[in-house]
């Protein structure tokens, strides 16, 4: 009989949490987007939609044992997960710029850019023996974490804004901590895979793809009305 360790199980938890909630999120957007006929909803449906597809080939590329597959998958995952990105923050900067504001589109433009450098310099430096571990590092600490703690930036501004009356203001909160705790378990969590702390970030990441959930579709964070 294999025994499997309660980290692997929580693992395992968190993987199919959240790519599940990625893409109920895709779902959720896009039949708003359907029904509303609106671009927001479209956007953040895409930026999920991507989200949740960015997922699969890292899961996929650990069982792999030829190294060069594993590279191709790795590499695949990465350029998913700055489409995602950058149409995510995109998304996040309705709630809070103005139309035509630099912070919008420009900005949008410039980190994807900029995530694109740092993918070419993990492509150049990334080898056969390493991509699991530098790849999965460049992803989480060097792309999922900052952008995730500006999104959660945005957010936490926008509640700021708000009128203390305002119905959605404690679920545009929610939705900023969930974006915030899912940084934090990637900026710091892959530095301690392996570990016996390991399963703490696991269970952190199911929590904050649940209030992310949550927040975003029942409490209807990111509409207008």
């Amino acid at each position: 009989m294999i025994r499997i360790s309660m980290v692997e199980i929580l693992r395992w938890i968190s993987t199919i949490v959240s790519i599940s909630v990625k893409f109920l999120l895709a779902f959720y957007f896009m039949r708003l987007y359907w029904k509303e006929k609106r671009g927001t909803p479209l956007i953040w449906g895409t930026g999920f939609f991507f989200f949740g597809l960015s997922q699969v080939p890292g899961v996929a590329y650990r069982y792999f044992e030829d190294p060069m597959t594993a590279t191709a998958f790795s590499i695949l995952g990465t350029i998913l997960v700055i489409l995602s990105l950058s149409v995510l923050y995109y998304g996040a900067s309705i709630l809070l710029f103005p139309k035509g504001s630099v912070l919008r589109e420009k900005t949008s433009l410039l980190l994807f850019i900029i995530m694109v450098c740092v993918t070419a310099g993990l492509i150049v430096t990334v080898t056969p023996e390493n991509v699991l571990t530098r790849g999965f590092r460049v992803i989480a600490t060097g792309l999922i974490f900052p952008m995730s703690m500006v999104i959660a930036a945005i957010f936490t501004v926008t509640w700021y804004k708000l009128e203390p009356d305002n119905p959605k203001r404690v679920n545009i909160l929610l939705v900023g901590c969930a974006w915030c705790i899912y940084g934090l378990v990637n900026g710091i969590g892959s530095f301690f895979v392996g570990m016996p702390h390991e399963w703490v970030f696991y269970t952190l990441a199911i929590v904050s793809f649940l209030i992310l959930l949550y927040g975003m579709t029942l409490g209807k964070a990111t509409q207008s009305s």
